[in-house]
């Protein structure tokens, strides 16, 4: 008796067809996503661990591109390095996320997994989200365009969570988002300096 080929899969692949979904607002359906691929379900998990860490790598993949183009994009603004630009960075990824059709649907759809994808530790994006802010601080640290009153990672953390507090007011605590508040709180963070 011949054994059946095995198809092999990455987790690219899942992510891929996952975030072409996730854009036209439709939901990731594991069985559907795992025929689409041609592979069976017990396969599919173990490629990719959960729905909610493939929702994870879905919106952190589209996370951190949207932080690099609001880097690139206060760059080409001309603001000045330092807190300015990095907080007209902050602004701009603000904006875009609350702005942000797939994510809202999502959120609206299924509320308690947006929760536990945006924020609890199995679907890495909260992790990740700091991650990438640390970087920016870090570079700009380094680069002597900006002085933090502790490491890059622990600024970072508070610069996401006053974030994610204001973006996602309306799913955290039933308020509408206030972009202002987090340009404010943010900019508060970078200006107070060391101690």
């Amino acid at each position: 008796m011949t054994a059946m080929p095995t198809r092999v899969i990455e987790p690219h692949d899942a992510v891929a067809v996952a975030r072409s979904w996730f854009l036209e607002g439709r939901a990731v359906d594991m069985r559907e996503l795992a025929t689409v691929l041609a592979v069976g379900r017990a396969t599919l998990y173990r490629v990719v661990g959960s729905r909610d860490r493939l929702l994870g790598d879905v919106v952190d993949s589209l996370g951190q591109a949207t932080l690099a183009a609001s880097v690139a994009t206060a760059v080409r603004a001309g603001l000045a390095p330092g807190v300015e630009r990095i907080v007209g960075a902050a602004t701009l990824m603000n904006q875009a996320i609350v702005g942000f059709g797939p994510l809202r649907t999502f959120a609206t759809a299924e509320p308690e997994t947006a929760f536990r994808v945006l924020f609890m530790p199995a679907a890495r994006v909260h992790a990740r989200a700091v991650e990438g802010w640390r970087r920016v601080l870090a570079e700009a640290a380094a680069a002597g365009e900006l002085r933090l009153r502790a490491d890059p990672g622990r600024v970072a953390y508070m610069w996401v969570r006053i974030g994610e507090s204001v973006i996602y007011a309306d799913l955290l605590a039933d308020r509408e988002p206030d972009l202002e508040l987090a340009v404010t709180l943010q900019r508060a963070l970078l200006e107070a300096g060391p101690g």
